[in-house]
């Protein structure tokens, strides 16, 4: 039962819990928003009251090539665990 840890006796080792958990990788999201110029800012600083990205994360505004619709690009890197 209980063993003296004198003369030699050495209490019982317990090895190391090995993490069973998968290592998170890291992935990349395109985010693409088209629309008026005014809407383009208004869902960009939406977007950055939720704390998705800043303002000034996004690309400058692309022509589509449509009357009156830009386009704004978002490369983002998540953690997938």
């Amino acid at each position: 039962m209980f063993q003296s840890t004198e003369m030699g006796a050495q209490p019982p080792t317990v090895p190391p819990a090995q993490s069973t958990r998968p290592k998170p990788k890291r992935e990349k999201i395109t985010n693409v928003l088209y629309g008026s110029l005014e809407v383009l800012d208004r869902m960009t600083k939406y977007l950055h009251s939720l704390h998705y990205a800043d303002p000034d994360d996004w690309s400058d505004p692309i022509p589509s090539g449509k009357d009156n619709q830009w386009m704004m690009v978002l490369i983002k890197h998540l953690l997938i665990e």
